[in-house]
């Protein structure tokens, strides 16, 4: 093979003795030679194979990768032949050296260089923007459908959208008015592309037009809402806010409106590191180490004692880092076990339970073709089953990278892990730098360049690390140096006889936490190591009922502040601190750097770093009040719990799920306590108020929570039959919803099943046995109400609608459920709205009522439900969207609402979804999609009813009365799929269609 380059610094390249050509992917598939002339590539066929090959340059691709590319899951039976031919003329048009069998594969014999989508790829790598997108000369493939490459289509265009954005971010700051043609045009494209929604803004903004950036949010919401249901991001709704209150943050700097500035919205790629990190000081060395590891190492581990740094240098590494997918923060402090890892990962990035698969094995399925960055933070605690799911990462994830921080290696294999280990900061410069900033901002008037002798000795002590350092500086609003480093040497000298094993700056590290706790006066002390019974944020309420006052915890007779009676104590069991006296110590712990406060979605949140939250444990376990504190907060967890309870039952559900998101981490804390301790009447409390979240939001670790309680009973000793009835009641609206009834059948051979009102419809219920819901559901509604738990009871009244529609006994079904639907407006939950609605809908749907149905879908569409609701809106949306003629939109609300089932493990829904599906495609021509799903709707027993069987009449005649359909062949392949194929099968084609 050779090759030269033109003038114009094109290279050409020779294949062969073929002629000199170039490949073109964008804006179509086709060749052209070194003197512009167009090759002849061949049909729509020869163009795939030729695209397939070209994605790949110089590298096989087997013969079934081939026809999987160019054909889809489903090639005819002459497939290998026909490619072989395919490729033989496309080496006619292209040179006999062009296309090379290589045993079982092809290789197109071409220089990477030769193929426009490498060159732009190229250019994106080396971050010339500009470049990569005068190489874009159209959508890939344009012209041309290739069902196994839109994975690779859909991924270039998102490679172009978001190298756009980021020429018109620079765009932004430097003129912004320039700008807003192009946003404009491609907001109109691409609406739901939040990142160009924030650049148009800002842009409107500077231009002077603040009200027309407000617009622009509300058409940004209103496409958001319309077609996926969803609301802007937090990036989105942040920037909204800085518009209304024209925070001189949006201004350019030294300007106003319409000048040049720097653009103030992040957001260029996906992630949640945060925002504003400050500066970092002396690790310069350390991020190229961090940088120049993560480009060759699949896991790179921070190593080093607690307070060191680690966390800080990982954010500021990560946030140089450029994925096309995002870097993501997961948190592990706020876990407690190493089996909860991979659940920690799958919060953050969005992946939820799959029946019968590992939650770890879904985490890999999820990220293996994601070029993602996952900051794992805080290891060293579960660091068993932090090291097997990045092990698992790293061997089935090949464009994913791991940035761990912990005080141990996570001891991989195969070479897949490098450590970098953090060190202290020099005393005489960033350190002393470090101890400088904190000390002006606690004390203004602090001259750092008098005390520099002073500042270095002080950081030398402390070993260079930057929490003491903070720490010591937080001091000096009241002590001067000298004092302090006459304090300092004597904390030091008290821990000198330590454990021989453990590490040096571990032992400095609890000597300077010790040094600042026991600066704190008695009340002080005594509340933080309260504190450490929250494992994650509080707000002053929980403070003030998990502190106990001196005379509760008979420690040193003092009293808290108030009188008896008084508004302002509140008194929780009778160990309540006074409201007064928290808020004043928390303010103090504050300010002493020994407690973070921050701003959460209801006001101000509080947190203990996790290195002082773990000294502030072991004193709590030294002053004897572990066991206090521990109830305390599981008393505070239940009222807690019971607030959240109230608000999911109500009108108020959507603020009740965001309540539970921030309660949810000392839930667990509390629930794994009372497990540990053996207290099943706790742990059952805990869970009981949110049980109902399993079946509404797929909650699964609230599952996981009931099958711990089954197994809290003591070993040969017979199982508490309430206890059983309660656990197999909800765990079978876990297996119902992923459709795994063996998961349910092991529960009952382990605990086995009382004959009860509410076991039975346990069972109907995994088994969708409607006629047997038909005659339990009543009455294990009627057993739930005799023991006061309406709101549980609200949940299966639900399913005695279900089970009238679903066995066509639709003037019933309608008298019940038109009182359950006027009872949820008036009282709610919006949840169980919109589901009553849609079943109403339905109803009236399969007699045949149109406009009813389209009146009730609409209104169930425009009930607002909370984030990651169980909901058919989606479905239904898409249905009457497509009836207005509005098909490609439709297509993609659909797509999304089959994204989501998948993603959340929603089996349940699938027959419905498909019913919808098979409608679209039998009218736009894809009859044998439509044959397909239709044969996969046989197994369900769906079209056993013949109400439901007339939702699909026409698409079965239309499939029927075309010749070139083969609907028996078609309804086989269909039959042999499972509900999860199924749901993958329907995401392929709408993925084709949207």
């Amino acid at each position: 093979m050779a090759g030269r380059i033109l003038a114009a610094g094109e290279l050409i390249v020779e294949a062969g003795s073929a002629p000199v050509l170039r490949i073109r992917l964008l804006g179509g598939v086709g060749a052209v030679t070194s003197g512009g002339e167009p090759v002849d590539v061949g049909p729509a066929k020869c163009q795939a194979l030729l695209a397939a090959l070209a994605l790949a340059p110089g590298k096989v691709v087997p013969v079934g990768r081939l026809v999987e590319l160019v054909w889809g899951p489903h090639p005819p039976r002459t497939a290998d032949r026909t490619l072989q031919s395919y490729a033989t003329r496309l080496r006619r048009a292209l040179g006999p050296g062009s296309i090379r069998r290589v045993g079982a594969a092809y290789l197109l014999d071409v220089a990477p260089e030769a193929v426009d989508v490498v060159r732009f790829q190229r250019l994106l790598d080396e971050r010339d923007v500009a470049a990569a997108l005068a190489e874009w000369a159209g959508p890939p493939l344009a012209g041309l459908v290739v069902p196994g490459l839109a994975g690779a289509v859909d991924g270039l265009v998102e490679q172009w959208l978001a190298a756009v954005e980021v020429d018109l971010a620079r765009q932004v700051e430097t003129d912004a008015r320039s700008a807003l043609g192009r946003l404009t045009e491609l907001t109109a494209a691409h609406p739901l592309r939040e990142g160009l929604w924030a650049l148009l803004m800002t842009a409107l903004y500077r231009a002077g037009r603040p009200s027309e950036a407000l617009a622009a949010f509300r058409a940004a919401r209103r496409h958001l809402v319309d077609t996926l249901g969803v609301e802007p991001g937090p990036a989105l709704r942040e920037l909204e806010a800085l518009v209304l209150e024209h925070d001189r943050r949006l201004l350019p700097p030294g300007g106003g409106f319409g000048q040049v500035g720097e653009r103030p919205v992040p957001g260029e790629r996906p992630g949640n590191l945060p925002r504003r990190l400050g500066p970092l000081l002396g690790r310069e060395h350390d991020l190229e180490a961090v940088g120049g590891a993560l480009a060759v190492s699949a896991v790179v581990t921070l190593v080093g004692p607690g307070g060191i740094g680690k966390t800080r240098l990982a954010l500021a590494a990560a946030a140089r880092h450029r994925d096309a997918d995002g870097v993501w923060l997961v948190k592990l402090a706020e876990i407690a076990a190493p089996s909860d890892v991979a659940r920690a990962v799958a919060g953050v990035v969005g992946v939820t339970e799959s029946s019968g698969r590992p939650l770890g094995e879904s985490v890999v399925a999820a990220l293996r073709h994601r070029r993602v960055l996952l900051v794992l933070d805080n290891c060293e605690h579960v660091v068993d089953g932090a090291a097997a799911l990045a092990q698992a990462i790293a061997e089935g994830c090949p464009e994913v990278r791991i940035l761990a921080t912990s005080r141990e290696r996570l001891g991989l294999g195969n070479g897949f892990e490098r450590l970098v280990a953090v060190g202290p900061l020099e005393p005489a410069g960033a350190a002393a730098e470090l101890f400088a900033q904190r000390a002006r901002a606690v004390f203004p008037a602090f001259d750092a360049r008098a005390g520099h002798a002073e500042i270095t000795e002080i950081c030398r002590r402390l070993d260079g690390l930057p929490l003491a350092i903070e720490l010591a500086a937080a001091r000096t609003a009241a002590l001067g140096l000298t004092d302090l480093l006459e304090r300092l040497d004597d904390q030091l000298r008290l821990l000198v006889g330590g454990a021989r094993t453990a590490d040096e700056r571990h032992r400095t590290l609890r000597a300077t936490v010790r040094w600042s706790y026991d600066l704190l006066a008695p009340a002080a002390q005594r509340l933080f190591r309260q504190l450490s019974v929250f494992a994650g944020p509080f707000d002053l309420g929980a403070a003030t009922a998990v502190a106990a006052t001196a005379e509760s915890n008979g420690a040193d007779g003092s009293r808290a502040a108030g009188r008896p009676g008084d508004p302002g104590t509140a008194d929780v069991g009778g160990a309540g601190g006074a409201i007064g006296e928290v808020e004043d110590l928390l303010g103090d712990l504050v300010a002493r750097s020994m407690l973070v406060a921050e701003t959460g979605p209801f006001g101000r949140r509080f947190r203990l770093l996790e290195t002082m939250r773990q000294f502030a444990t072991e004193r709590l376990a030294d002053a004897g009040e572990t066991r206090q504190a521990t109830e305390r907060h599981a008393r505070w967890c239940l009222e807690a719990a019971a607030r959240v309870q109230v608000l999911l039952a109500g009108p108020a559900e959507v603020e009740g799920v965001a309540r539970l998101d921030e309660l949810w981490p000392n839930l667990r804390a509390a629930f794994d306590r009372g497990c540990t301790a053996g207290d099943t009447a706790l742990a059952r409390a805990l869970v009981r108020p949110v049980v109902v979240e399993i079946v509404r939001r797929s909650r699964h670790e609230i599952g996981d929570w009931i099958e711990r309680l089954l197994a809290l009973g003591r070993p040969g000793a017979e199982p508490d039959p309430d206890l059983v009835v309660f656990a197999l009641t909800w765990a079978a609206q876990r297996y119902k919803m992923s459709q795994d009834s063996a998961a349910y059948e092991r529960l009952v051979e382990r605990h086995g099943e009382p004959d009860h009102p509410l076991v039975r419809h346990a069972r109907a219920s995994v088994y969708e046995d409607y006629p047997a819901h038909v005659t339990w559901a009543a009455p294990a509604v009627a057993e739930l109400r005799r023991h006061g738990a309406d709101d549980l009871a609200e949940q299966f009244e639900l399913d005695v609608g279900a089970a009238l529609l679903f066995t066509g006994r639709f003037a019933e079904h309608d008298a019940v459920v038109g009182a359950l639907v006027e009872r949820y407006r008036r009282e709610g939950p919006p949840t169980l709205l919109n589901l009553t609605l849609v079943l109403l809908g339905y109803s009236a749907l399969l007699r045949g009522r149109h406009d009813r149905a389209d009146r009730l879908f609409d209104e169930a569409v425009g009930v607002e439900v909370p984030a990651r609701t169980h909901s058919p809106n989606r479905a239904v949306q898409a249905r009457a969207v497509f009836r207005r003629g509005e098909r490609a939109r439709a297509f993609a609300i659909l797509h999304s609402h089959v994204e989501q089932l998948l993603d959340d493990g929603n089996m349940q829904a699938v027959c419905v979804t498909t019913v919808e599906f098979v409608n679209m495609a039998a009218a736009v021509g894809r009859l044998e999609d439509a044959a397909r799903m239709l044969g996969f709707l046989e197994t369900t027993g769906l079209l056993e009813h013949p109400a439901w069987r007339t939702l699909v009449d026409g698409a079965t005649a239309r499939v029927a009365a075309d010749p070139g359909v083969d609907p028996e062949r078609e309804r086989a392949g269909g039959r042999r799929l499972d509900d999860r194929q199924a749901l993958e099968y329907m995401r392929g084609v709408l993925g084709l269609l949207t």
